[in-house]
């Protein structure tokens, strides 16, 4: 009898444990795309109040306004003169070995 008891005993536990495990899979990726989501949101609250600070610095504040203007949109006051510097590429074949002197 006791040998019974330790059979079913046994044969519900390896039972229970084929049911919920794959639950109990499931239930811990979920909570790490749950966690991973609660990253993610706090990253992006924190880049919209970046975001707010600077939309607040351009709406008050003419110094940051034309620091971004000049920036970003490139713009000049009138009379300004803009110079552009842009750097020509020497192909590899006209740049010259520099040559150690021996005394």
């Amino acid at each position: 009898m006791r040998r019974s008891r330790l059979f079913w005993l046994l044969a519900v536990v390896v039972i229970a444990t084929l049911i919920y495990l794959p639950s109990f899979s499931k239930y811990l990726k979920l909570k790490q795309k749950e966690s991973d989501l609660e990253r993610e949101i706090n990253r992006l609250q924190s880049e919209i109040s970046e975001i707010r600070k600077e939309e607040l610095l351009l709406k008050t504040d003419l110094t940051t306004l034309e620091t971004t203007a000049r920036e970003v949109l490139g713009l000049v006051k009138p009379g300004e003169v803009v110079y552009k510097v842009v750097e020509e590429e020497i192909p590899e074949e006209e740049i010259l070995p520099v040559k150690a002197t021996s005394r």
